[in-house]
């Protein structure tokens, strides 16, 4: 099967053997002529079952054996986001609300509560939407970052076909009472670091690297502490807009 599907408003096309792929971008589909070219090969899916079958084992989980149609559209999104770093472009994990405008992105290792954050945001403000909930990508134009959506976008699979200005990264953890604060670029470099897909050749980590620093002079950073009170999503806001 191939397609093309347009995301951060790049156009690529996909050469896949499943429909579960197509059937996924379906939201983001154009005719527009592709600007590369991405397809999988047997070994790329046995190289996502592997991947599967490892990381259940460094989490003392059972191993899931996905069919070959999901494990290729794993496949897929590692090959697309390896080549839109030439376009200046990375996967960041984390979820996106689009709110007047602009995006916001809350970012924070596994169990900490993305879903149930955002989720407050969606109750608390009737204009919010849920950009990506997951895995978007953020893409420099020029000297502004866009958050943009994707059809890779976790179990929920939330997620809309638009790109908005990111205002700024909110880093979540749990605290008993709602506060945020800015916080340092290098304060939370590191975390940044493991919240990015980076690819393993020498090349695209170093302009994964450069992606990253230039994202620290972009936009701002905040460390959010909040509970389950829907004033968390009040107070993330407005500190995020003093």
């Amino acid at each position: 099967m191939k397609f093309t599907v347009k995301i951060a408003n790049v156009n690529i096309g996909i050469v896949s053997f499943f429909d579960e792929v197509y059937n996924l971008c379906r939201d983001y589909l154009t005719g527009e002529n592709p600007d590369f070219f991405v397809e999988t090969k047997a070994e790329d899916i046995a190289f996502e079952r592997e991947k599967s079958r490892r990381e259940a084992e460094y989490e003392h989980r059972p191993f899931s054996d996905f069919p070959d149609s999901y494990l290729e559209t794993l496949s897929v999104y590692r090959k697309i986001s390896t080549k839109l770093l030439d376009f200046d472009a990375f996967l960041m994990h984390g979820a996106v609300i689009g709110k007047e405008g602009f995006a916001y992105m809350f970012t924070a290792p596994s169990g900490v509560g993305k879903t149930t954050h955002t989720n407050l945001w969606m109750k608390a403000f009737p204009d919010a939407f849920m950009i990506n909930g997951d895995k978007p990508i953020l893409r420099f134009d020029n000297k502004q970052v866009y958050a943009c959506g994707t059809p890779w976008a976790g179990k929920e699979g939330l997620n809309r076909n638009i790109s908005l200005p990111l205002k700024a990264v909110c880093i979540l953890a749990r605290g008993e009472k709602n506060e945020i604060t800015p916080v340092g670029f290098n304060n939370i470099y590191p975390l940044l670091i493991g919240q990015t897909y980076r690819p393993k050749s020498a090349d695209g980590m170093v302009k994964t690297m450069e992606l990253i620093k230039k994202l620290g002079e972009t936009v701002k950073f905040y460390v959010l502490k909040c509970n389950l009170d829907p004033d968390a999503a009040k107070v993330a806001f407005e500190g995020m807009n003093e």
